[in-house]
């Protein structure tokens, strides 16, 4: 058998059975009877997805998540989480599952990046080993998600997944989340399937970048909210030096008004009589 120049064939080992997803499925589920009772069948071809989002609003399946059902917001998305992946390079894991090997290697050279900022791990349904993606590894996608897509971060201080799946009538359902319960859940299922094909892999990271000096993803919120008071309070003294800026030029103006009109009225009464 001859090696092509992007794969040669090599049979990856069969992970275990998978464990399921009771947190991913609830929501998905939460998501398509809320579109059934929409009566919305091709959510894709939606103009907005405002309808969609306030039927969502609150349920307690989609805490933390951000639901997705317009392509080019899902193509965003991704983008976003490879982007900061390559850009932080913190380490830890980035794993990544397509429906198609065909879409894998036609991004080669963005995988190579991802593969040296992190340890990456691309799951495959063929019995393939694409070539050319530098430190990448691969291992067999665990049964019953062949069609989902699925990316996810594993890295210090950014923890977030973002996994999707067809519906029936057309379209996806989208599940955008930094919920840590769900993160964990669906790396907990990939690093089962790295596993079973040899792979070691770094152990799950903080939610907090150890450099950034903080105990627990706790104290990162109390911060913020210290700091987003802190900074109502300086946007209030903005406001009132802005505001009095404003009045200072409204009466420098009548004043220059009030000028003119004074000089106007004496130029005139210099003019001899007719």
């Amino acid at each position: 058998m001859t090696r092509s120049a992007t794969s040669a064939m090599l049979a990856l080992p069969r992970p275990p059975v998978a464990p399921t997803l009771p947190r991913f499925e609830a929501a998905f589920r939460a998501v398509e009877e809320t579109l059934k009772s929409l009566g919305i069948d091709r959510p894709h071809e939606l103009r907005s997805p405002a309808t969609v989002e306030e039927a969502l609003a609150g349920l307690p399946s989609l805490d933390g998540t951000l639901v997705i059902i317009d392509p080019n917001e899902l193509r965003s998305a991704e983008l976003d989480l490879e982007e900061t992946v390559a850009d932080e390079r913190g380490g830890g894991t980035f794993f990544v599952s397509l429906p198609t090997l065909h879409e894998l290697t036609s991004r080669r050279i963005r995988f190579r990046d991802l593969g040296s900022s992190s340890t990456g791990v691309a799951f495959l349904d063929e019995d393939v080993h694409p070539v050319g993606f530098g430190k990448f590894r691969f291992a067999r996608k665990p049964a019953g998600y062949r069609r989902w897509r699925i990316l996810v971060a594993d890295t210090p201080g950014f923890r977030v997944a973002l996994v999707s799946r067809p519906i029936a009538g057309g379209g996806f359902v989208g599940l955008w989340t930094g919920n840590p319960e769900m993160v964990n859940e669906i790396s907990a299922l990939l690093r089962v399937a790295a596993s079973a094909a040899g792979h070691e892999l770094p152990a799950p990271a903080s939610a907090v970048p150890a450099s950034l000096g903080f105990a627990s993803e706790g104290e990162v919120w109390r911060q913020a909210a210290a700091l987003r008071g802190q900074r109502e309070v300086r946007e209030g003294e903005l406001r009132e030096i802005a505001r009095a800026a404003a009045l200072r030029g409204v009466e420098l103006r009548r004043q220059r008004a009030a000028a003119a009109a004074a000089a106007s009225a004496t130029g005139q009464s210099k003019v001899p009589a007719a």
